[in-house]
């Protein structure tokens, strides 16, 4: 089991709602759920993120460090 992250997120769970719904590209889209689950705790870890996004953990992680 890895390790619960910390991540400071400034924009509410409104507006990232909001941005998820008039993003346009898949890429930018998944970004922004994996924002809106972090804020609104329904995920607690990296790997819970990749396994979700269908995506390698090292790809979060590297969405992480941009955030």
């Amino acid at each position: 089991m890895s390790r619960p992250f910390r991540i400071e997120i400034t924009e509410s769970e409104e507006e990232l709602k909001k941005r998820l719904q008039t993003a346009n590209l898949g890429n930018q889209k998944e970004k922004l759920i994996m924002l809106w689950w972090i804020k609104s705790g329904q995920v607690q870890e990296q790997q819970e993120i990749a396994k979700r996004l269908a995506k390698d953990t090292s790809t979060v992680t590297r969405w992480l460090q941009k955030v």
